[in-house]
């Protein structure tokens, strides 16, 4: 059998070619290293296109039979960023229970088209819209399926199985599908032990990966001068950095609400947020409501390589997520060398270590925000200590993007028949 590999994932980069997360790219990237022709079935809704090349992967569109609301989109612009714009949170989760069916519906089809000319060793499915049709295909060709779920806090809702199967349905569907692994980030939000307690998947089922990180882009030295220039920041300044999609479980507005307290002792502070979504236009009003404007900038998202020079212009890095601390922003910013002051919930003290590289607040004390910002902000020392201590020790357990994926493939590889 040649060496194919078929996955289906809803989208290759989110906001265009290397904008957004580089995890499904970096696994693709990883497969062609191995050896693999990629063959990779997404969505679109563009007239037209059906079949596309770009690095050296085969992408093979399926048309969405219903596409309500989702505007343009194609492996480069994801349907679910469209659905993330819109600030109405039932029709916003209506729209995307329509889209999931259609595409679940429309990619196993076209994945079992895929597979009959280009005969894969196996299927990887991504997230909750690729790897119910990629199960199915899986099934149908008795191949063996990976699926990969980006992180999760579906365990919240275990306790009450009418809001899991309401709210969730789609998600647990992904966990509970049976595959040859069931391939988790490690962001914080779950852990192997919730879900083989809570959803029933056999341990050794499990495989939970951290992140990559793109270490040479983070590390490099840079200067903090020139940047802050560049991103038209003053010398003075004390700059907290938030970097996410701005949706409603990762709460920037309770680092904007925080301002007006930590304003008053540290008047020279300014907050950068990047990233975009359907709470920015109410983020922007509330520093209007709140008087702080003046010392909140709403950056949107920039492509990767403008990341660094925005985490090396920075004094610390804030995150106030609900489920879990530790994604891909906050790793780069430890890398980066910033302190981070976050929420201690999930598992977010596995890499943040409370008065050693950051600062953790309990989740049910949101009024410690401002004293924990003023902590860093007003100490020079202790900042620059848990600045240290942050590159240190992101540097001794991150793993490359490469090395990252590579451990990944060799498990992939080792567990085929």
């Amino acid at each position: 059998m040649a060496k194919n590999v078929l996955v289906v994932t809803p989208f290759i980069w989110e906001g265009g070619p290397w904008r957004g997360k580089r995890t499904v790219y970096a696994i693709l990237e990883g497969f062609q290293r191995a050896g693999y022709e990629v063959h990779v079935v997404t969505a679109t809704n563009r007239p037209g296109l059906e079949e596309d090349v770009w690095e050296g992967l085969h992408i093979h569109y399926v048309h969405l039979a219903i596409a309500p609301g989702a505007g343009e989109f194609d492996a480069f612009h994801s349907f679910l960023t469209h659905i993330s714009q819109d600030q109405n949170a039932w029709r916003r989760h209506l729209t995307f229970r329509t889209l999931w069916l259609s595409f679940v519906w429309g990619a196993a089809r076209r994945a079992d088209q895929v597979a009959r000319t280009h005969p894969p060793r196996f299927l990887y499915g991504v997230n909750n819209p690729g790897i119910p049709p990629a199960w199915r295909v899986a099934r149908k060709r008795h191949l063996p399926l990976f699926s990969r779920i980006m992180g999760s806090p579906i365990t919240q809702w275990t306790g009450s199985p009418l809001k899991l199967y309401l709210a969730r349905f789609d998600e647990l569907l992904a966990f509970k599908l049976p595959a040859e692994a069931l391939i988790v980030t490690d962001d914080g939000t779950i852990h192997a032990d919730d879900i083989q307690r809570e959803l029933g998947v056999p341990r050794e089922r499990i495989w939970m990966f951290r992140n990559g990180i793109d270490k040479s882009r983070f590390q490099r030295s840079y200067d903090k001068g020139a940047l802050r220039r560049e991103l038209g920041l003053s010398p003075e300044a004390k700059v907290i950095l938030w970097v996410s999609q701005l949706v409603n479980w990762k709460h920037p507005e309770r680092l904007i609400h925080a301002l007006p307290q930590t304003l008053t002792r540290a008047p020279e502070t300014r907050v950068i947020i990047l990233g975009d979504g359907p709470t920015r236009h109410h983020l922007e009003a509330l520093t209007q409501r709140l008087g702080v404007e003046h010392a909140v900038r709403f950056d949107g998202f920039v492509t990767r390589d403008r990341l660094p020079a925005y985490f090396h212009a920075a004094d610390l890095f804030a995150a106030f997520y609900d489920y879990g601390n530790i994604g891909n922003s906050t790793l780069e910013a430890m890398l980066s060398g910033l302190p981070v002051v976050a929420l201690n919930n999930g598992h977010t003290a596995d890499m943040v270590r409370d008065g050693e590289n950051g600062l953790l607040i309990p989740p049910d004390q949101l009024q410690r925000i401002p004293d924990a910002l003023l902590t860093l902000l007003l100490d020079d020392a202790l900042r620059a200590r848990l600045a240290a201590n942050a590159a240190h020790y992101a540097d001794s357990i991150l793993h490359t993007w490469e090395e990252r994926i590579n451990l990944e493939i060799a498990r992939i590889e080792a567990a085929l028949p």
